[in-house]
């Protein structure tokens, strides 16, 4: 089936996470640890661009629009396990199909909500296991719940794509024009029922405003944060919960911020996430 989705950011994504899962194998390769590769929201392990860039995507060719499913399996040094998973029941027939082209590799899929799926398989790890897990959901499945049960297993290393597009379309400049049935997803999305307070600043007035509004303080008016305002404190949040978190690549299509890309360490040993940082900073260095 054609998966329709994504564009030039895409690919800029799937190529950032194949240079780390490169380092992470090779680095790993002779250590007595079993390696696990979990894709939480895996799709159909292709795609098709849903929305040309200004005509960009003629400019790569159809073996390069690969899914992070083909682009995990295709790491040589590989890992011993690959963990698939995606809710939808056609995006599983095709990632049955892509099973049954890797044989030799030890392939699971499962079909459960992410927010089920990540906190199993967290529960599954023991001394001797190590994952990378990609987390890349398609809007607002990803709970913030999840991301700590991850933090706490100490052993997994993690990609997430966090949807700053959404968040800006949930949140009108205006506070008072915020949608109450948006209320309750940004909440279980950002992990705090204080997010309104955290998003929204009081709109700055001149001088003279100041002097000659004498209403000025019985209804003060609110504004959201800018992207990158909101950016840092996304980034602060995640950095409360993980020993380690990289200044994420803000992806773009035509111009227009769409997701915020971080990498996460749960290990709470500096000196196990130091050489990771050190290569993510070369890796992220001319993607930002």
């Amino acid at each position: 089936m054609d998966h329709k989705f994504g564009g030039i950011w895409t690919q800029q994504k799937l190529n950032i996470l194949a240079k780390y899962l490169l380092f992470y194998t090779t680095a790993l390769k002779d250590q007595p640890f079993t390696l696990h590769y979990v894709d939480a929201f895996a799709g159909t392990g292709s795609h098709i661009p849903d929305e040309p860039e200004n005509g960009q995507m003629q400019l790569i060719s159809q073996d390069s629009l690969r899914g992070s499913v083909s682009t995990a399996l295709e790491v040589d040094p590989g890992f011993h396990h690959y963990h698939f998973n995606d809710v939808k029941i056609e995006h599983i027939a095709e990632l049955d199909k892509i099973k049954r082209d890797y044989q030799n590799k030890s392939i699971l899929i499962t079909q459960k909500d992410a927010n089920l799926f990540v906190p199993e398989f967290c529960a599954s790890l023991t001394n001797n296991d190590r994952a990378v897990l990609f987390l890349d959901p398609y809007s607002t499945q990803l709970d913030w719940a999840t991301l700590k049960v991850i933090t706490s297993t100490g052993k997994i290393d993690v990609w997430l794509l966090f949807p700053i597009s959404v968040i800006v379309r949930m949140t009108p400049n205006e506070g008072d024009r915020i949608r109450p049935e948006w209320s309750q997803t940004l909440g279980r999305l950002l992990g705090t029922d204080e997010w309104e307070q955290a998003l929204y600043k009081p709109i700055e007035k001149t001088l003279t405003a100041d002097l000659f509004d004498d209403t000025a303080n019985e209804n003060e008016s609110t504004q959201r944060l800018n992207v990158q305002e909101l950016q840092n404190w996304v980034t602060k949040r995640l950095q409360e919960l993980f020993p380690f978190v990289a200044d994420p690549v803000l992806l773009r299509s035509n111009n227009r911020p769409l997701f915020s890309f971080y990498f996460l360490v749960s290990n709470p040993n500096k000196s196990a996430w130091k050489l990771a940082e050190k290569v993510v900073k070369h890796i992220l260095r001319n993607e930002r």
